[in-house]
């Protein structure tokens, strides 16, 4: 029971940035760390998401015979708090809900914030607020892009006399962390047989992830049809995750390029995340609302 309790609390929080197991089950094999700096010169201006955007998804969870709703993400676009000029923050919110979270005890509000460049979407910082049942964790990097030196900050919030662990280590000077790749992702023209190259950080660490994308597939949500590009994201069997595994994104086909659905399979389980609700989404035939 308290193993079940652990994969589930770490399925929902992960799905929030497109994890699926945590930092420790990532592979012991890091990539190397001489990473071509092509992202900039791929992302469309202008961007597809403007500070305001707020995105809704429903992450549910099947294994065998047992399916059900887990929780909540919402994304949201803005501006810094310190209004810094030609920057853009991300936040993703992941709230547990549903039968699921309560049967095995599990409460999870984990948050992460990436602060971006918004001419090229190079990444400056990132942090992940993490609360899941006792434990409390805030986990931050800082990106110095001229240096190419990456600072890694672990704080375990839960023990107020524990000091933080701090790392530092080489970096891109173009890179991207789990939850800007997703933005980075809607800033491309995604046209069939195209592979995306993505550097990712995690913990101080480097990982180069590759993005296939596929043919147009047709969406049905409980907000519409949607065209859609299908995704094939390449993190598993090592490259990112250690376990082998499938994860699967559909960006919509329009001038918004929403993430209207990703699905991801692992050891029998299989998370489903699709987009709910679109709290603001500007002027978009695509922004349709409950």
């Amino acid at each position: 029971m308290k193993s079940m309790r652990a994969n589930l609390s770490r399925t929902l929080a992960v799905v929030a940035v497109l994890y699926v197991v945590t930092a420790a089950q990532v592979s012991t094999e890091k990539t190397s760390q001489t990473v071509a700096a092509t992202g900039p010169s791929k992302v469309a201006q202008p961007l597809p998401f403007q500070p305001g955007e707020q995105l809704v998804y429903e992450v549910s969870f099947s294994k065998l015979i047992f399916s059900g709703v887990v929780g909540d993400i919402k994304l949201s676009v803005s501006r810094p708090p310190d209004r810094t000029l030609n920057m853009i923050e991300f936040k993703a919110e992941a709230v547990s809900r549903g039968f699921f979270p309560t049967l095995f005890g599990v409460k999870v509000k984990d948050t992460y914030s990436s602060t971006v460049n918004a001419i090229d979407l190079v990444l400056h910082s990132f942090k992940r607020s993490i609360e899941e049942g006792k434990t409390r964790r805030e986990l931050t990097s800082v990106i110095d892009c001229e240096s190419g030196r990456v600072t890694y900050t672990e704080r375990d919030l839960s023990d107020p006399k524990a000091q933080p662990k701090v790392k530092q280590a080489g970096s891109p000077a173009w890179t991207q962390d789990v939850l800007s790749a997703m933005y980075f992702i809607r800033a491309q023209k995604l046209n069939e047989g195209d592979v995306v190259a993505i550097p990712i950080s995690d913990a101080g660490d480097i990982y180069n992830i590759e993005v296939v994308v596929g043919k147009r597939e047709e969406v049905k949500l409980g907000l519409g049809k949607f065209m859609a590009a299908r995704l094939d994201a390449k993190v598993f069997d090592g490259r990112f995750i250690k376990r082998s595994g499938e994860m699967v994104l559909w960006v919509s086909d329009d001038p918004k390029r929403l993430i209207v659905r990703v699905k991801i399979k692992t050891s029998g389980v299989t998370v489903t995340v699709d987009l709910k609700r679109i709290i603001n989404g500007g002027d978009s035939p695509a922004s349709r609302s409950e």
